[in-house]
């Protein structure tokens, strides 16, 4: 009887260590997931912010060929 108790006491820790342990590399693959970079987010060049900026509709086409005319000067 006493041993059964042993194997179960065994069994739960083993269960709780995988618990720990997956749940900490989920943690850790989210984290390192969260630094990466994909196409969309890229910051780019001066020009190609600009180009999106005024694509999003954030500036006006005078505002983007005056910033446009400083960039590349």
């Amino acid at each position: 009887m006493m041993m059964f108790g042993f194997l179960g006491l065994l069994l739960l820790g083993g269960i709780l260590v995988a618990l720990v342990i997956g749940g900490g590399g989920a943690f850790l693959l989210k984290q390192v997931g969260n630094g990466t970079v994909t196409g969309s987010e890229r910051k780019g060049t001066a020009r190609e912010m600009l180009d999106r900026r005024l694509a999003r509709g954030e500036i006006s086409r005078d505002e983007y060929e005056k910033i446009r005319g400083q960039i590349e000067s």
